[in-house]
């Protein structure tokens, strides 16, 4: 039997949509977290590829930077798309949530340190930012979707849109119906309610 080890902080984060698709193609892995203050001690202790964590060990072959971890484990629950289309469609949106949202929200959220300037683009990503991308992704979803975003199956890309979603809630501001309907169905799924259930509860 494969051994999977999921190494990285003690909060979701990066490695929280790897947790979501294993969790629900019912791979069996070892979550292990740590604290930001072992961080020293565990990377010198461990010679980590790039020197960086996500690190996904299989069978103890280490497995760095998060997205092609994304893909690889995607592959593994059948979540990557049924042709290569729809996997490069997947990995497009995928790509999307991570780049174009979730690395703002991470810079303003995590890294400005000027409050006058954080509020500022704070402003600018609830007013703009997130409603004319989440006005783009509705139109995809009306035009190309089916039950989820890329048709009648789930895929990771879903995955990554529910946790782009949980991240970002508190600057929501607008109604997309089709997306919210979404997000309730993913958020529905068995395997995922049963992880956000049972889940380590972190502040990040």
């Amino acid at each position: 039997m494969t051994h999977i080890r999921l190494i990285y902080f003690n909060v979701e984060l990066r490695a929280e949509l790897i947790r979501l698709i294993l969790a629900h193609g019912e791979i069996e892995f070892e979550d292990v977290r740590f604290e930001k203050e072992d961080w020293p001690r565990i990377k010198e202790q461990n010679d980590f590829l790039f020197g960086q964590v996500p690190i996904l060990e299989v069978d103890g072959v280490q497995i760095a930077q998060s997205s092609a971890i994304v893909r690889y484990v995607a592959r593994m629950a059948g979540l990557a798309g049924k042709d290569s289309l729809e996997q490069a469609k997947a990995d497009m949106l995928a790509d999307a949530f991570c780049n174009d949202i979730l690395e703002k929200f991470y810079r303003i959220a995590f890294f400005e340190r000027n409050e006058e300037k954080k509020t500022r683009l704070e402003c600018e990503f609830r007013d703009c930012i997130m409603p004319d991308f989440l006005d783009r992704l509705e139109r995809f979803y009306i035009r190309d979707g089916g039950d989820f975003l890329l048709g009648d199956q789930l895929t990771y890309a879903d995955l990554a849109f529910y946790r782009m979603i949980n991240l970002c809630k508190r600057y929501l501001r607008c109604s997309h119906p089709k997306l919210r309907d979404l997000y309730h169905k993913v958020s529905s799924l068995p395997n995922i309610a049963k992880w956000e259930q049972s889940k380590p509860k972190t502040r990040f």
